[in-house]
């Protein structure tokens, strides 16, 4: 068995697309309407781990709750800092600003376009 990736609904599908490859650095790896669901599907791929999201865009006009159960997605930096500083840069908005946690690492949280939360953890020796 291998991990195939993460969906997550977005309110926005070119937005969204925009935010996780020009601000986070991911790729597109394909974007497509899903026959039949009335539904736009984009799956983006974190270069480094080979790591997948699909976005998950309905037409139909719905709105969804983020609800309480989903946490947030989770990336390692060489920086927290210097992650922190480019994305501010770019005008993406943190729900937490570079912290040293009591363990001494080093966190931050960013918000995505539909309002999930990103995670940024420093752990150079891990990319």
């Amino acid at each position: 068995m291998r991990f195939a990736h993460t969906m997550i609904r977005v309110k926005d599908i070119d937005e969204s697309v925009r935010f996780y490859t020009d601000m986070l650095g991911m790729t597109l790896e394909r974007k497509f309407e899903l026959p039949g669901a009335d539904a736009t599907l984009a799956f983006v791929k974190d270069p480094a781990s080979g790591m997948e999201v699909e976005l998950t865009y309905n037409h139909d006009g719905r709105d969804y709750e983020l609800g309480d159960a989903f946490g947030h997605l989770a990336f390692y930096v060489a920086s927290v800092d210097e992650t922190f500083a480019a994305l501010k840069a770019k005008g993406v908005p943190f729900s937490l600003e570079p912290k040293t946690m009591k363990s001494g690492t080093r966190i931050m949280f960013a918000v995505d376009p539909t309002g999930y939360k990103i995670e940024f953890i420093e752990r150079p020796e891990k990319l």
